[in-house]
């Protein structure tokens, strides 16, 4: 029935519910070397299986405090070391005053993470974020405060992103206060860098930081930000849980400075409405994987295509399931539609590698290919999807989307 209707190779043809065959997923990373455990142990995501699975709310504290514990360690490196290398005394006061203010938060985030979730979770930089430190440690004056400013302005506002709708869902009133706080505190700092960048230096965070990056990468095959350098989706469409993730994020992107990020944690998308926006009935996605699809995110993009040209991206797909004691066996998924076709391309038993992100295992960054046979219109998408628990959370970083003409 697909090979009457598709434009596409008959290798694309199949699909099943486990890696499947009709996908070319060239290695680009072997991520097994150098790589580290999160620092939890097994016990303490044992303890955590004992929060109520259908509680959505306990289920958001946990992962908030977790990537907040984190989030707060590096801007506390980053800030730490500014005070000893900026040049201006008011900046040196901003940046000890982030060291005093977010040691003291993480700390009060780490108890409630042990009383409330029976958590002891201590947080460790990532790869990208030791890197970043070791790359802002050899600058020096000037080169050194545009640099800081740019980097803790970003990270503030991916904190402020984070707290606002934290003030609405935490489970716990101490914690929305606690968001509420690091919302206002941090928009106020932020706002200060930026005027300082403005007035000193003459230039803004969006000014400054695709110089830094090095984009001489960039990908500038027939689909526009394909590789997301824009730093944003624009020419994309989204639905559910969607955000773009820099170099410090715990995996390179393969192209450029940016890569794009799917999850089924917090604000994602029901099946309906993955369906919907992908074009596709919801049986077929249901009969994809091992389970129907509880919640998910999704990502779309329309291109013109001639026949012997080839759609290609690099993907990595990050869980957190084969830890849970609540699903047997890992059930969330990865799948990549090209109308009419839905095809699986990653579970979580093949996500065998340890992850430096906030997720404990990943594939590692792999290439999917497709050759198209006849001329026309098209719409690739990829999502993430949950199936049949609601603490675990699996993920999809993205990059290097290309139409490459024969």
């Amino acid at each position: 029935m697909f090979q009457s209707r598709s434009p596409l190779t008959t290798d694309l043809i199949s699909a099943s519910s486990s890696l499947v065959s009709p996908l070319t997923t060239d290695s680009l990373t072997t991520p097994d070397s150098g790589l580290r455990l999160p620092s939890f142990v097994s016990s303490d995501i044992r303890a955590a299986s004992t929060v109520p699975p259908n509680d959505s709310a306990a289920r958001f504290d946990v992962r908030y405090l977790q990537e907040t514990i984190d989030h707060h360690t590096m801007a506390i490196e980053m800030a730490e070391l500014a005070v000893d290398k900026v040049v201006n005394d008011d900046l040196r006061s901003l940046a000890q005053g982030i060291v005093n203010t977010q040691t003291e938060e993480r700390s009060q985030m780490q108890t409630w993470l042990r009383d409330w979730y029976g958590f002891n979770y201590s947080p460790d930089l990532n790869f990208g974020e030791e890197r970043m430190i070791r790359e802002m440690s050899r600058m020096e004056g000037g080169e050194f405060e545009i640099n800081f400013m740019c980097q803790m302005t970003m990270h503030h506002e991916a904190g402020i992103s984070d707290a606002v709708p934290c003030t609405e869902r935490a489970g716990h009133v101490e914690l929305k206060d606690l968001c509420s706080n690091i919302a206002s505190t941090q928009q106020s700092e932020a706002d200060q860098m930026r005027q300082w960048l403005r007035d000193r230096y003459q230039t803004s965070v969006d000014m400054t930081m695709p110089a830094m990056g090095g984009l001489e990468n960039y990908n500038n095959s027939s689909i526009p930000n394909g590789s997301f350098e824009n730093g944003d989706f624009t020419g994309w469409s989204t639905v559910g849980k969607a955000e773009i993730q820099p170099l410090d994020y715990g995996v390179f992107p393969t192209d450029g400075i940016f890569q794009a990020l799917l999850t089924t944690e917090r604000e994602t998308a029901s099946p309906s409405e993955l369906a919907s926006f992908l074009g596709v009935d919801s049986n077929v996605l249901n009969n994809l994987g091992d389970g129907n699809i509880d919640q998910g995110s999704a990502i779309k993009l329309t291109f013109d295509a001639k026949a012997g040209d080839t759609v290609s991206f690099d993907w990595n797909f990050l869980t957190n399931e084969l830890d849970s004691t609540l699903v047997d066996p890992s059930k969330d998924f990865l799948f990549v539609t090209l109308e009419p076709l839905a095809l699986t391309a990653a579970d979580p038993n093949s996500a065998s590698n340890s992850s430096r992100t906030m997720f404990s295992n990943e594939t590692g960054y792999q290439t999917f290919s497709a050759g198209i046979t006849q001329s026309g219109t098209y719409t690739l998408g990829v999502s993430v999807a949950n199936v049949g628990d609601p603490l675990f959370d699996s993920a999809v970083l993205l990059d290097n989307f290309k139409l490459v003409s024969a």
